[in-house]
């Protein structure tokens, strides 16, 4: 029963979130958001002091008015996240040059298109993205995170699989089709700034310690095809900018040291993109660093 009405509130939700004008979606989606600041203490104080470890590494303000105001921004900027998840499967393909704006676009497009590790990151909003590379015609695979109820990750593949030639499969049974699409010159494209199992790499990441999952880089350097990271920066409701930015490091032979050498200079990629909107940063809405990690675990 609980099954069954959770499919029924996410096809409401659904309904709901595509047939409202835009204006009135994002409304609802900016009230939630400032509801959730307000009433999830817990929640806050860690993107609270998450937010003030990227700010404090790129000379922004930690303390004070303009740092509480993006801290509720971060809230806002995560409902907008959600709303986009339910919206962005129906965008018109006529429409979607209006709604994503792609920086370097041919260049980015032969990458994918000759085949590539696309990596991206939870920041901004890639379903709209997503559909774009869809919508222009490139194929690939996307494996999605197997999480929990059952009935929210099936909802969640059914939609990150809508686009035309995108095959969204689950992570766990991914590898293979990676490699294989990889090797048949199709994109892979798959988010890797949470280390999910546990057993990445130690980097750091404005001026942290944490750990990336070595994957992706194992991936590119397995398959001959170039690894590159890809964001979607929100900037008004319903527009976006998407910018792509190669992942290179110098390589040894040693496949150990140049798996982590191309995570470390991803790393540094995700802080790069990161910092243009630190706010849509939404992996610190989970304890990222590892000293947050080790305070969470029992």
């Amino acid at each position: 029963m609980r099954g069954l009405l959770l499919r029924l509130g996410l096809n409401v939700a659904d309904l709901v979130a595509r047939s409202l004008p835009r204006g009135a979606a994002y409304a609802l989606a900016d009230l939630a958001g400032r509801v959730w600041f307000r009433l999830a203490p817990e929640r806050r104080a860690l993107v609270t002091e998450s937010l003030a470890r990227v700010c404090a590494a790129t000379g922004r303000p930690t303390t004070g008015g303009v740092f509480n105001r993006l801290v509720e921004a971060a809230f806002v900027s995560h409902a907008r996240y959600y709303l986009e998840v339910l919206r962005a499967p129906h965008y018109p393909d006529d429409k979607v040059d209006e709604i994503v704006r792609a920086e370097d676009w041919d260049h980015w497009a032969k990458v994918m298109r000759g085949g590539a590790v696309v990596v991206t990151a939870h920041y901004g909003s890639f379903e709209p993205f997503g559909h774009l590379v869809a919508a222009r015609g490139i194929i690939g695979v996307v494996p999605v995170e197997e999480i929990e109820p059952r009935e929210l990750y099936e909802f969640l593949l059914a939609r990150r699989g809508a686009g035309r030639g995108v095959e969204a499969i689950p992570l766990s049974r991914a590898r293979r089709p990676m490699v294989e699409a990889l090797r048949a010159g199709r994109m892979v494209a798959l988010a890797a700034d949470r280390d999910l199992a546990g057993d990445g790499i130690e980097v750091k990441m404005f001026g942290h310690p944490t750990t990336l999952p070595t994957g992706p880089a194992a991936l590119a350097l397995m398959t001959g095809r170039p690894l590159m990271l890809a964001t979607c920066t929100r900037e008004a409701p319903e527009r976006f900018v998407g910018r792509g930015w190669s992942v290179e490091a110098d390589l040894t032979g040693d496949r150990r040291q140049d798996v982590a050498a191309l995570t470390r200079a991803l790393a540094a990629r995700f802080e790069e993109a990161i910092a243009m909107a630190p706010e849509q940063w939404f992996a610190m809405f989970q304890p990222y660093w590892s000293d947050q990690r080790a305070v969470q675990a029992p």
